[in-house]
């Protein structure tokens, strides 16, 4: 993952464009983040990148558009993130 992924999910406010989906950055350790989470976190989020022994928790892996199924949870904030369709029926 580039630094440039980082800072245009960060500027996108979490949303996908086009299209508007909602979408999560992934890290190393399975967690996810959303978008403000990214933002207050940039100098720890660029320094895992940098510097592999410095914290693996904070290593971004993906950002991904949460598709369909119950809200994740933000590991950092406990904000709620929706997905694009809700979730599917039984």
């Amino acid at each position: 993952m580039k630094t440039s992924d980082i800072k245009s999910f960060v500027r996108s406010g979490g949303w996908a464009w086009p299209g508007g989906y909602p979408c999560a950055l992934l890290m190393a350790d399975g967690e996810c983040i959303d978008a403000t989470a990214a933002r207050e976190n940039f100098r720890q989020i660029l320094r895992a990148m940098r510097d592999p022994h410095y914290a693996r928790d904070w290593t971004p892996v993906d950002v991904f558009v949460h598709w369909e199924g119950e809200p994740l949870v933000c590991a950092h904030s406990n904000r709620l993130i929706e997905s694009a369709y809700g979730v599917p029926d039984a």
